[in-house]
């Protein structure tokens, strides 16, 4: 689980990184690419939260713990600055055009 948690992140981190550079050459694919990267990224987030969350059992549960409060930003960040429902109508959108 930890190596898959260490890929996923690794990968949201590559795709943050390729946006921003889109974003500094104002590349026309920055919005197609802001919201992949949003998108995902979140969803990462999310799923490697949870999955910590596993590893650590009934401490992740506790207050004693930073589980449950990454387990909370994880998801907001999901729900902020656009929903990823959102995110994936400005992806097919871009698709499209």
């Amino acid at each position: 689980m930890f190596a898959d948690m260490a890929c996923q992140i690794e990968a949201a981190r590559a795709l943050t990184y390729q946006t921003c550079n889109l974003i500094d050459q104002s590349d026309p694919q920055k919005t197609y690419l802001s919201a992949c990267c949003k998108l995902f990224a979140t969803d990462v987030a999310m799923k490697v939260t949870t999955e910590a969350l596993q590893i650590a059992g009934g401490y992740g549960y506790m207050t004693d713990f930073p589980f449950e409060r990454m387990m909370r930003d994880a998801k907001i960040t999901q729900i902020y600055e656009g929903t990823n429902q959102i995110q994936k109508i400005v992806i097919a959108r871009e698709l499209l055009r």
